[in-house]
């Protein structure tokens, strides 16, 4: 069976491609796999007009076997603006999906509750595993320290899959993906920003992190709100910006004046959507655009020293704790991510920078992983 081919007969062929990771967008046909998909190499044959590619039946055989005595697990992780859910084995992922958030704040509880049936769902399918199957699940999300989100997650969840089941911040499963279970400082950035330290003994500390009202610094939210009102002061002031002819066009607003009734409306708008219209604006040399982007860097790099330096007060013979990242944000703007490093590596030359963005459902598959019964 050609690839494409397998993944789109979806769980038909779990026996057979047990090695593979199916990745696709919740309620849509799966049509691609992961890089980490290599099917082996058959002899094909041609009998009755069609190619056949015959299956070992001793490799049926095995990899049956192997799915019944494996174990499996449940990741996820929840931002602000979509979920991504995980059913791992024992060393690997089988299958990885795509759905809304989850987060009823955002989206109402009746849309979150879709969502995460629909991801959930759909990962099962994709790997081809039962939901009584799941024997632990860890959830991911900023919400979790609003106890009554957890506990609805919670709920929901118990209600899709067998299993313990852990809520936990997003930082917390970020900080696993880069350190698993060690000390180290993350600096998440994408819808919103928060950033944790841990030390060795798994004590947490936190800085910024408090929502798009009272901070996010360096957040998606942050950067659009931060430029479109400094786009509005150097109007003031008569200096050019092309920031304000971009949002009016993306918004479909004729007139300044609107732009500014729309901006402050009740509830106010996503400004995290206008990000890449930033980003755009300063890679074409807008100063305003580019004043934004450093500035939150910069701002993250403050906290995640700040960070730094709880993890060495609570543990100050502990081991040096390195630096990681995640989001959207630091993840795709390099003038955000760079300033951030720039900053870091000036206040602490020898530290241990990561140069890519961990992936956040890896740390929530270890955490179900090493969860206890």
């Amino acid at each position: 069976m050609l690839p494409e081919q397998a993944t789109r007969h979806g769980a038909s062929n779990t026996f057979r491609d047990i090695g593979c990771v199916r990745y696709a967008k919740a309620g849509a046909r799966a049509t691609a796999t992961s890089g980490l998909y290599k099917p082996r190499e058959r002899r094909r044959i041609f009998s009755r007009g069609k190619w056949h590619f015959p299956l070992v039946k001793s490799e049926s055989k095995l990899n049956c076997s192997m799915m019944l005595r494996m174990r499996f697990c449940l990741g996820i992780d929840a931002g602000g603006t979509k979920t991504v859910c995980a059913i791992g084995g024992e060393s690997r992922i089988l299958a990885r999906t795509l759905s809304g958030s989850i987060k009823h704040m955002r989206v109402g509880e009746e849309m979150a509750g879709e969502n995460l049936r629909t991801v959930v769902s759909e990962s099962l399918h994709l790997a081809g595993v039962r939901a009584d199957q799941i024997e632990s699940s860890c959830v991911g999300t900023a919400g979790s320290r609003i106890p009554s989100f957890a506990a609805w997650v919670k709920r929901s969840l118990a209600g899709l899959v067998s299993g313990t089941i852990e809520i936990c911040g997003d930082d917390e499963v970020a900080l696993d993906a880069a350190f698993p279970g060690g000390a180290g400082v993350l600096v998440v950035a994408g819808t919103g920003s928060n950033i944790a330290g841990r030390t060795s003994a798994g004590k947490l500390v936190n800085a910024g992190g408090w929502g798009p009202a009272l901070g996010d610094e360096g957040s998606g939210y942050w950067i659009g709100h931060t430029a479109l009102s400094a786009a509005f002061r150097a109007y003031d002031w008569g200096e050019p910006t092309m920031l304000l002819p971009k949002v009016m066009a993306f918004w479909s607003l004729p007139e300044l004046g609107e732009v500014v009734a729309y901006a402050n409306k009740i509830p106010m708008p996503d400004f995290s959507l206008l990000t890449p219209l930033v980003v755009e604006c300063a890679e074409a040399g807008d100063a305003i655009a580019t004043r934004t982007l450093l500035e939150g860097g910069g701002h993250l790099a403050e906290f995640a020293l700040l960070a730094y330096r709880k993890v060495r007060y609570e543990e100050p013979d502990g081991p040096i704790p390195g630096f990681s990242f995640t989001g959207s944000v630091l993840a795709n703007i390099a003038m955000v991510r760079d300033a951030m490093m720039e900053e870091i590596r000036r206040a602490l030359p020898l530290a241990q920078v990561a140069q890519e963005a961990v992936d956040p459902l890896e740390g929530a598959l270890w955490r179900a992983r090493n969860a206890k019964p």
